[in-house]
């Protein structure tokens, strides 16, 4: 994978919960192994693919593959030691109307990753969306867990695994109207007692390009 390049971004009113969730569609249908032996590029830790629009780096531990690319998604894959346990971990770059204050941008997303998270899939364990101020522009933080339902692990076959998120969603402080947003997920296996220091540091690399380092 070369370093991303967002051509083009989607509305995030259409597909933001879809984005929420991309981490078990990207490889649901059709069956998906995020593993090298699916030709998928091995990357290094903290790989750079950063663009005139977002600072970005691979993962910072060993194991990770580039898995799916396009105008508005970079997306990057690892196995687990389990059967169906899988790592995901993406950013996304989407539209985004205005808003009058930080409560309306938060409900927004509210609605977004609960229409994207249909219950004759997920079963809700736990979820937590509130308004992040810590990087000084508006930010939304999101965490969740759920049974997955209907989880792919083969061609032919599904099971029930538990799928955990923490996203990051944000408005981009130089371009008004656009919006991006981090995602780090596992699926299935037992829960990771390192997955929330692993999803914070890949969700702190992702950061906004300086106006001095972007190109004219």
């Amino acid at each position: 994978m070369k370093p991303g390049d967002f051509g083009s971004a989607i509305n995030l009113r259409q597909s933001a919960g879809l984005l929420v969730v991309a981490a078990v569609v990207l490889f649901c249908a059709p069956y998906k192994n995020v593993s090298a032996a699916d030709n998928r590029p091995a990357v290094s830790p903290n790989q750079d693919f950063s663009n005139p629009m977002l600072q970005i780096h691979a993962p910072a531990s060993e194991g990770w593959h580039g898995f799916a690319r396009s105008a508005n998604l970079i997306a990057f894959g690892k196995s687990g030691s389990s059967a169906g346990e899988s790592f995901i971990a993406q950013v996304n770059l989407f539209h985004l109307p205005t808003f009058p204050d930080s409560e309306a941008f938060t409900e927004f997303v509210r609605e977004a990753v609960i229409k994207g998270s249909p219950t004759d899939r997920f079963e809700t364990l736990e979820v937590n969306v509130q308004y992040s101020p810590a990087r000084g522009y508006p930010c939304v933080s999101y965490h969740a867990a759920s049974d997955d339902k209907k989880a792919r692990v083969s061609f032919f076959s599904t099971k029930t695994l538990r799928f955990e998120v923490s996203a990051l969603y944000c408005q981009h402080p130089f371009k008004p109207g656009l919006g991006f947003s981090a995602v780090f997920s596992h699926r299935g296996g037992s829960i990771d007692e390192n997955l929330g220091k692993e999803a914070a540091g890949f969700i702190d690399s992702v950061q906004v390009t300086p106006p001095s380092q972007a190109p004219p």
